[in-house]
């Protein structure tokens, strides 16, 4: 696997997976929460596969990603109501970044806090964009076994959620994929600015 998102830009948005897990992940969202006239922050939104389906309900979509290149495939979608960016997030770049003074009613993680340097700062991070009685959702792989396993347990998102003051709603685990190389679970954390 290459270090830099860059290089799966080109080819991420024609990716049977990547197509697969957003949809499952959206149709996830959408049992959830009504997401009209939400304002949206997509935190890792790669090429807007998920950002797309949201923008076409909600009342607007700021899409952030570290990958410059995934945010141009994006950008080239022309989506109206959705502003994107290649950032990454920190104390800095939310308080030196207008588009973030409103704050958002939903925040939308999908498949990215498993690959963010120290999930608990960034957790704390995204919390100041929330606005009062805010959503987190974020969607991630569940481990399959012990602490060198790649992804999340219920007991690892439940802890950091309650460590930064988001209080817990639900974290379960909510699809799964299925290719050659085997059946892999996808965990759904929800949480609230509250």
């Amino acid at each position: 696997m290459s270090d830099s998102w860059d290089d799966y830009a080109d080819g991420w948005d024609s990716n049977s997976d990547v197509i697969e897990y957003s949809n499952k992940a959206f149709d996830s969202l959408c049992k959830f929460i009504s997401l009209e006239d939400l304002n949206v922050l997509d935190f890792g939104c790669g090429t807007g596969q998920l950002t797309e389906k949201i923008a076409h309900v909600a009342f607007s979509v700021v899409a952030i990603d570290s990958s410059p290149k995934m945010i141009e495939v994006l950008k080239n979608k022309n989506i109206h109501n959705v502003n994107s960016l290649s950032l990454q997030i920190s104390r800095n770049s939310i308080n030196n970044n207008p588009i973030f003074e409103s704050g958002f009613d939903l925040i939308v993680a999908s498949s990215v806090c498993a690959f963010v340097p120290d999930y608990e700062e960034t957790l704390s991070d995204l919390k100041l964009l929330l606005k009062e009685d805010g959503t987190f959702i974020q969607w991630d792989w569940k481990r399959s076994n012990g602490e060198d396993d790649f992804g999340f347990t219920n007991e690892i998102i439940t802890d950091a959620y309650s460590k930064v003051g988001l209080s817990v709603v639900r974290v379960s685990e909510e699809f799964s994929l299925t290719s050659e190389k085997g059946t892999m679970k996808v965990i759904m954390g929800i949480a609230k600015n509250a």
